[in-house]
């Protein structure tokens, strides 16, 4: 092994000394950050939610409340209409509907539906549909919880003067059968309709440049270690380091070793500058973070061994990494989020792991994804990986 970090401490050192590699690596990823951070706004990592209520009672006053106060949606009341083409138009990721009776039966106890109108299948709908079915239910225990208490106030219970303390534990005792009841089996329920356009948790600001910038230059720093090795092809650097006692698998081994340090240095820096310059809040789960990282080192390591094992010219790496950092950019959501695209570009685009690790960070960032929640996106990353060093082993030449 010792040899393997030989091999990948020398291309490293042969970057470091390459100012055009500084200048792809570093400093146009964080001008493209800013410069789209900026474009695309501050915005907010709260859900927009277009909210129409029919009902002024007051567990609908208290619900729309909790839904100002809540950490997932932004409330923005609206009447019936804009709302829905507030929706349909993508500027809401989803709206919400307060039938008219709707305090009154929940006062009485009867079963309430609160409409969501939203596209089927969008991640924001689903995040917008959970803190409303749970701020709707803890709306429906707090009422099933007064009445309780309200109907214990007004019972004898025993003694002539009964005492506060009592009076408390005695509307207690009758409101938590009631609360477990609500919970249990919700009387507020929700019906989601299918809206005409995709909206979703669209990211916004840095939150959408620092990740997709990330992605879109990592392969650019392949540019350097590739044409490395192409020149050691061509002047038989290759076939002279076969002569001594490094092996086969050793020389590829160091060509991915020092590729992978490289990008993951790169990460390291581009992370940093999101968090403490551009407020990109990464570190939200450093573990999944941590996973998102090596799974895009691998796949940018291993898909430079093969362009640099394919090709036999620097020109044509050159190329092909730009076309293929764009291509791969584009279609992942690098430039933009997929949540606005069509079913057909979502879909293709998933079929690279860049728009599995895209949605890995973001949602690290903007949802507090865990360990778990990355793990379909570390699998792909993996798959993939492994198909790219196969092909790469199989093509690596150690001469023209």
């Amino acid at each position: 092994m010792k040899r393997v970090w030989t091999l990948a401490g020398k291309d490293l050192l042969e970057t470091r000394r390459d100012r055009l590699s500084l200048l792809f690596t570093l400093v146009m990823p964080l001008v493209f950050t800013a410069f789209f951070g900026l474009l695309f706004g501050g915005g907010s990592d709260r859900l927009p939610l277009a909210v129409w209520s029919g009902d002024t009672g007051p567990a609908a006053t208290q619900l729309l409340g909790a839904l100002e106060r809540s950490d997932v949606v932004a409330v923005h009341r609206m009447t019936k209409a804009d709302a829905e083409k507030a929706v349909d138009d993508g500027r809401q990721a989803a709206a919400l509907e307060v039938p008219a009776g709707f305090s009154g039966d929940l006062a009485a106890g009867k079963p309430v539906t609160l409409t969501v109108v939203g596209v089927s299948g969008s991640t924001g709908v689903q995040a917008v549909q959970t803190e409303v079915s749970s701020l709707a239910g803890r709306q429906a225990v707090l009422e099933r919880a007064a009445q309780a208490a309200a109907a214990a106030a007004g019972k004898p219970i025993g003694q002539p003067q009964t005492s506060v303390a009592n009076l408390t534990a005695a509307a207690l005792a009758m409101a938590r059968p009631l609360a477990q009841q609500s919970l249990a089996h919700p009387v507020a329920t929700l019906r989601v309709v299918q809206a005409g356009a995709a909206a979703g948790q669209v990211p916004t600001g840095f939150d959408l440049s620092s990740p997709g910038m990330l992605i879109n230059f990592i392969m650019f720093s392949l540019l350097t270690a590739g044409i490395a090795l192409i020149q050691e092809r061509q002047n038989f650097t290759l076939l002279r380091l076969m002569t001594t006692q490094v092996h086969r698998w050793e020389l590829i081994a160091g060509k991915v070793a020092g590729m992978f340090i490289l990008t993951f240095v790169q990460q390291i820096i581009l992370i940093a500058a999101g968090q403490f310059l551009f407020g990109v809040d990464y570190l939200r789960d450093p573990a999944a973070l941590l996973l998102m990282m090596i799974a895009t080192s691998l796949v940018a390591s291993t898909l430079g061994l093969l362009l640099a094992s394919l090709l036999k010219s620097e020109q044509a790496l050159i190329a092909t990494v730009v076309i293929t950092s764009m291509a791969v950019s584009a279609l992942s959501g690098a430039w933009f989020p997929l949540e606005i695209t069509g079913p057909a570009f979502r879909f293709v685009g998933h079929l690279l792991p860049t728009a599995w690790i895209l949605d890995g960070l973001r949602g690290i960032i903007l949802r507090g994804f865990g360990v778990a929640d990355v793990m379909p996106a570390l699998v792909v990353a993996l798959a993939w990986s492994a198909g790219l060093f196969v092909l790469a082993v199989w093509r690596f030449r150690l001469t023209d």
